[in-house]
């Protein structure tokens, strides 16, 4: 209760807190205070290599008891994808093989740096920061950088820098948090600059414990190292936070008066430190996330601050997954952040339906849903279509809504992210011929969402359907061409459907018909199809030049070479760099044919194949919004 004596007790020592914090005289208030005394941001070089405290040597330092996995053997084989996997290799490398997944999980081959040299591995490890275009391109860049992999060795003897941190720090700057973290526990510990410190593991994992919402693995890290290291500033502040969350308040008063006697002038800790007590209400704008430390985002998360969001499109990956959970931030904010999340693979479906349940509807807005999310292409638009869709019970009335949100999805230039939202709903729809006019639609939707399983009696009914007329049989092709492309050669194409896929095309838009014709063919082509020289010639003046980006040339060309001789891991993160930072269709034509091209020649079929499906529905959102404009 609120006035027990208990809480009577913790109120009145916060109270001695605030006025310990206005005896010194700290210069709160001032916005230019916060900023002269702070430490330079730890984001977005979360990992930075150089350990933050002084290595342990002795099995009885803090970091050492902190620390989640031994080091791995020589000799030690391959263990299970929960405890880490190691790859037997030359023995002055095998502790930098290991991984977190195995091939049930599509890791890559061991073998995957065969032919790469060391130096290669750790320039290209350090390109990878900005988002890859899809999410699929993303899962490709996550399996190259957790699958248990032989690393060569250096052939300058003074290159002694570790591939296995280099891996951590790109996964860091990529925002996969759960699998930052597995693989921080299971990389080599020690001291040389190949392997991990044990104190700086310990820091690591209590950033990361404080970034996402973990805070008592943090704390625990924290409490025990600010009782072995004393001196240590990073420690003594996270454990007095660690403190406060437990209401040892007497012992937070005697830490920061120390840190005070001792010219500690790290104002925005204190300030923080104050809202965190609930001693403050008005607080000067933080600065943007990636401008702030972990500890400084944990305890803004406690105390209910947000920081600055001037642009959510701007926010770099690694905070997508931190500020969607942020409650303290605009909502309006977190939602855009979730939809871009999803979007790349960060933010789950679960959690975007999680926020489009908690935005506010009015009830009448239910009955005309459809119109209101055509005159509103927000997130709140799109939430209120979705909840308007969930809710309905009739298998028909769902079916028609879902197509009108398909088509304001395909016009937004959103049709991958559509139908991975509504295809759970239509599997409660029965594949029967009352709604074989929503087959097309249907199989569409489970091949774009991959769950080609579902899409095949829906398949069959469109493939009847089609005979009902033209815009049946356009759709019907439509799903058979993203069928193809998801599986190749298993999805045969009929003689002289690509002709009647070209006519049906033309019709509907001659205007954006060529473009479409020519990156249709250049991906059937790179997944293994034959396009007669004719076709080509067909269509050398009719595909006007655009405006494109192009990844620097020698990133092409290391790739081309890479695929050409069989460098799987190499051929495989040039191409996910090659395709990071932009939206697909930003890049030209032959750019996003030759990276289907390079992933099927070093036999990454299943990836070669599901990103020729995201290109092929991202310029198809792009041509509808063109016609929709016309």
């Amino acid at each position: 209760m609120i006035n027990s004596p208990a809480s009577s007790r913790i109120w009145h020592r916060r109270a001695g807190f605030c006025v310990l914090m206005l005896a010194l005289s700290l210069p709160f208030s001032a916005g230019n205070a916060l900023a002269q005394g702070a430490p330079k941001p730890l984001l977005p070089s979360l990992g930075a290599p150089k350990p933050l405290l002084p290595p342990a040597s002795d099995s009885n330092s803090p970091a050492s008891a902190v620390q989640t996995a031994p080091s791995p053997s020589a000799d030690s084989g391959t263990t299970n994808a929960k405890d880490g996997i190691s790859v037997n290799s030359l023995d002055t490398v095998s502790g930098e093989s290991v991984g977190t997944i195995g091939r049930d999980e599509s890791a890559l081959p061991a073998s995957m740096w065969d032919g790469t040299p060391r130096s290669a591995i750790q320039r290209m490890l350090a390109l990878v920061g900005e988002a890859p275009a899809t999410a699929a391109l993303r899962d490709l860049m996550l399996r190259i950088l957790l699958s248990p992999a032989a690393v060569p060795q250096a052939t300058d003897p003074t290159d002694q820098t570790s591939v296995v941190n280099a891996r951590i720090d790109a996964l860091e700057r990529l925002g996969a948090w759960p699998d930052y973290i597995r693989l921080l526990d299971i990389a080599p510990a020690g001291n040389d600059e190949t392997a991990l410190p044990p104190a700086m593991r310990a820091r690591l994992k209590t950033d990361a414990g404080f970034l996402t919402g973990d805070t008592g693995t943090s704390c625990t890290i924290a409490r025990e190292a600010m009782l072995a290291l004393p001196e240590d500033r990073y420690w003594q502040k996270a454990g007095a936070f660690c403190q406060a969350l437990d209401d040892e308040w007497e012992s937070v008063e005697f830490n920061l008066r120390l840190m005070l006697e001792l010219g500690d002038q790290d104002a925005r800790y204190f300030e923080l430190m104050r809202a965190v007590s609930g001693t403050i209400s008005n607080l000067p704008q933080m600065p943007e996330a990636a401008q702030l430390r972990p500890l400084d985002i944990a305890m803004m998360r406690v105390a209910g601050v947000a920081p600055a969001m001037p642009d959510p499109g701007a926010v770099p990956p690694s905070l997508i997954p931190v500020l969607t959970s942020f409650k303290a931030l605009r909502f309006e904010d977190r939602l855009r952040l979730a939809e871009r999340g999803e979007r790349l693979g960060l933010v789950d479906r679960s959690e975007l339906i999680a926020l489009y349940e908690l935005v506010d509807i009015d009830p009448s807005q239910m009955q005309n849903a459809l119109t209101a999310a055509a005159a509103d292409p927000s997130a709140n638009g799109r939430a209120l279509l979705f909840r308007a869709i969930a809710s309905q019970t009739l298998p028909l009335a769902r079916a028609q809504a879902i197509q009108q949100a398909l088509n304001l999805g395909r016009n937004e230039g959103r049709y991958g992210a559509t139908a991975r939202l509504y295809a759970p709903l239509i599997q409660e729809i029965p594949t029967t011929s009352p709604y074989a006019w929503f087959a097309a639609d249907a199989a569409s939707v489970f091949i774009a969402a991959g769950m080609s399983e579902a899409a095949a009696p829906w398949m069959e009914m469109a493939a009847r359907e089609a005979r009902m007329g033209p815009e049946q049989a356009t759709a019907w092709r439509d799903a058979v061409i993203m069928s193809r492309l998801s599986a190749g050669e298993d999805v045969p194409l009929e003689k002289n459907f690509l002709r009647e896929w070209w006519r049906g095309v033309r019709n509907i838009a001659p205007e954006n018909a060529p473009a479409r014709a020519t990156l249709l063919f250049g991906l059937l082509e790179a997944t293994g199809a034959e396009t007669p020289g004719t076709v080509w010639r067909g269509l050398i003046d009719q595909a006007a030049p655009k405006d494109t980006k192009s990844p620097p040339p020698a990133l092409l060309w290391a790739r081309r070479d890479a695929a050409a001789n069989g460098r799987l891991g190499e051929g495989a993160l040039l191409t996910v760099l090659s395709l990071s930072g932009a939206e697909l269709m930003e890049y030209d034509t032959g750019t996003l044919t030759e990276s289907v091209r390079a992933l099927s020649e070093l036999g990454l079929d299943q990836d070669a194949y599901r990103l020729s499906l995201d290109i092929y529905l991202a310029a198809s959102s792009v041509s509808a919004q063109a016609t929709a404009g016309e």
